[in-house]
């Protein structure tokens, strides 16, 4: 049997914007206007609201889960 990977698998991904929190989660805002929501071990309360770079695993459409969030 051969085992089919899946089309939809995670790509590292480094974004750089604001650290906003909407609707109960975190997502960072871009200065495209894009955003992204992130999936986070720890709430980097400290940050919300600054300008942040993040690096983490991208899920299409819209989704990083974040290994690793510092001050831009």
């Amino acid at each position: 049997m051969i085992e089919q990977k899946s089309a939809k698998h995670a790509e590292m991904h480094r974004e750089a914007g604001m650290l906003v929190f909407k609707d109960h989660c975190y997502a960072l805002r871009c200065s495209d206007g894009t955003e992204y929501w992130l999936e986070m071990n720890n709430s980097p309360c400290h940050l919300i609201d600054e300008h942040v770079t993040i690096e983490g695993e991208f899920f299409p459409p819209n989704i990083v889960s974040v290994q690793a969030i510092r001050p831009a």
